[in-house]
């Protein structure tokens, strides 16, 4: 009877215990990307929330600010806001009325592009109403 282990039992070891090791730190990794983008998402939908209780306080047939967008990430993201992300990109306002059956209903149409990354950027639309 053989006392010990060969060769080719250690490095077969090694290589199983390397195996083991990889998978767990890929796991690990991903686990951690797929945090960073659902925090990137939450983030962004809590701009879109602030952006649209912001905006509801105009009312529908007064004018925004033409520098509406760097309020509003100022607003929420501080004063020091000028690389931070998400932030508002681009935000364009419409006033439309329209006449069905002899009512006026008065709506703003708010097209919003948040910048999620300097390189991906999503678009919005909110809608007020009277």
């Amino acid at each position: 009877m053989k006392i010990g282990m060969s060769l080719v039992e250690v490095l077969i070891s090694l290589v199983l215990i390397a195996i083991t090791v990889v998978f767990a730190f890929e796991t690990i990794t991903n686990s951690l990307n797929m945090v960073n983008k659902w925090e990137l998402e939450i983030k962004t939908m809590s701009l879109l929330k602030f952006a649209q209780s912001y905006l509801a306080e105009y009312r529908i047939g007064t004018q925004l600010p033409s520098n509406i967008a760097e309020i509003i990430n100022t607003s929420f993201h501080g004063p020091n806001s000028t690389n931070v992300f998400p932030r508002i990109h681009t935000l364009q306002a419409t006033t439309t009325i329209l006449n069905p059956s002899g009512s006026t209903i008065i709506y703003r149409l708010v097209q919003i592009e948040i910048r999620k990354t300097p390189n991906i950027s999503e678009n919005f639309v909110l809608l007020f109403g009277l």
